[in-house]
């Protein structure tokens, strides 16, 4: 495992290999410390983003950087669509299939591949979820543009990132999230790097207005966004 450089934040090809092996490596405690460092307040950002895609059960859903697929899954306790979840982290993968065998998930498929390079063909899904991976990208706009090609013709992106909350909750926020969390995180993780990777990951992510023209920069028309939890998460929805 590469010693944390700040530099595979913004570096591609080196970010995409430190991720990998990063999130690989923390996959069996990654749920337990989202659910205890976000206070819990992970599982409310992903119920509300999914309230506001207003899904009919007939849409072919794909959750990019799935993760453990808590976006995914809670999509389908709503109601029951079809799941593709891709992440670069094998074990990752490993964890979500076994949990959507678990919640009785049908129509599901786990594929490792990059999001910058998607084995789909063009317009093929429906709705793309993307929950706290944006940031992890190794080249942002390549693939945001990925996924606008897989999205069929009014189609919607829904992301969730972390951001910062203005002042003075602010300034309490980061002593929290560079001071305390990387301690808790390394601590649980046994991973001496990736709760260090995380706050700086954040701190240089294009958050708000910045990450929108982003999303209209690929194509994406209509943005939709809301800041939750007095602004440290935003969800962005954006239509195709």
């Amino acid at each position: 495992m590469k010693s944390f450089d700040q530099n595979y934040i913004t570096q591609g090809e080196l970010k995409r290999e430190y991720v990998k092996q990063m999130f690989d490596a923390i996959a069996k405690r990654y749920d337990f410390l989202n659910h205890l460092l976000s206070f819990g307040f992970d599982i409310y950002w992903r119920r509300f983003a999914i309230s506001k895609l207003n899904l009919s059960g007939s849409e072919r859903v794909v959750d990019i950087a799935c993760g453990t697929g808590d976006f995914s899954l809670s999509a389908y306790r709503k109601i029951p669509v079809k799941i593709t979840g891709v992440d670069v982290s094998i074990n990752m993968l490993k964890i979500f299939k076994e949990k959507a065998m678990k919640n009785g998930v049908v129509n599901s498929s786990f594929l490792c591949a990059e999001v910058e390079n998607l084995p789909f063909k063009e317009g093929v899904f429906d709705i793309c979820l993307v929950a706290f991976g944006v940031r992890n990208f190794s080249f942002l706009e390549r693939g945001l543009k990925e996924i606008y090609r897989v999205l069929k013709g009014g189609g919607k992106l829904a992301v969730l990132e972390f951001s910062l909350p203005k002042a003075p909750l602010k300034q309490i926020y980061l002593f929290y999230f560079r001071k305390i969390l990387p301690i808790i995180g390394k601590i649980i993780s046994k991973h001496d790097n990736a709760y260090t990777y995380l706050p700086e990951s954040v701190l240089r992510f294009p958050e708000g207005i910045d990450f929108v023209k982003i999303l209209n920069g690929v194509g994406f028309g209509k943005v939709e966004m809301w800041r939750l939890t007095f602004g440290i998460v935003t969800l962005y929805i954006a239509y195709k």
